[in-house]
């Protein structure tokens, strides 16, 4: 890939098949720390002591101004990494507990439920095609580079991958028990949904066991990532 062919990839914030962009010093350092494949880095000079580059990775340097006329925007950090994303990893390859997201289009809620996964130990990630994809640059950076700690399984049929597993619905229905009460199964797949009309019925049906977190009534639901946040810290702390 050319110098050219690099730029409008650098500028883009839609999903970009084969590759994506990590932008900002932590995220890239985090990048680095990854098994993830990088190819480029752009950047302003005042970076190049500050990192260790992985041997092969093309670097290229830019002035602030310069940077926007890439991106077309101001960036906080004038640092960027062009990564390679990792194959499609298999079920059989996650062990251990996971966390399932259904139809969540905010990419910011996708970066900061990952984040919230790696803070809790939990390293699996399965991913709707009704979702925001999870290499976008926004949920990257959101992410603080979580994403690139996780496994990730991307499936368009989700109904199907949960049968049989040990499913813990996030849920607002009279069929749920109190978070604090719940008692969870080994190696749960935890499933959170849209705010707004929340996991689709199919699979809320495959779901071994509802849980709610208590709320005051003048709030009709919380935040998927603030949720996620607190069911997985409940479940650490049982642990």
């Amino acid at each position: 890939m050319n110098q050219d062919a690099r730029y409008p990839l650098y500028s883009s914030l839609r999903d970009l098949g084969p590759y994506f962009i990590a932008e900002g010093e932590e995220v890239v350092k985090a990048l680095f720390r990854s098994d993830l494949k990088v190819l480029s880095l752009l950047m302003e000079e005042r970076y190049i002591p500050k990192l260790t580059i992985p041997a092969g990775v093309q670097i290229e340097i830019a002035t602030q101004e310069e940077l926007k006329k890439i991106t077309g925007y101001k960036m906080h950090q004038g640092i960027m990494a062009l990564g390679v994303k990792p194959p499609n990893t298999p079920l059989e390859e996650m062990h251990g507990a996971a966390l399932v997201l259904n139809g969540i289009a905010d990419s910011e809620n996708v970066g900061a439920i990952a984040r919230n996964a790696i803070a809790f130990g939990i390293r699996n990630l399965i991913v709707d095609t009704h979702s925001s994809p999870p290499y976008l640059r926004r949920s990257i950076k959101v992410s603080r580079g979580a994403l690139f700690q996780m496994k990730i399984h991307i499936t368009n049929d989700l109904p199907l991958l949960l049968k049989g597993k040990q499913g813990v619905a996030t849920s607002l229905s009279n069929q749920t028990i109190p978070l604090n009460r719940a008692i969870f199964p080994k190696d749960p797949y935890f499933i959170f949904g849209r705010e707004s009309t929340g996991i689709d019925p199919e699979i809320l049906d495959t779901a071994l066991l509802h849980v709610k977190i208590p709320i005051d009534p003048i709030m009709d639901s919380l935040n998927v990532a603030v949720a996620s946040g607190i069911v997985l810290y409940h479940y650490t702390s049982l642990r």
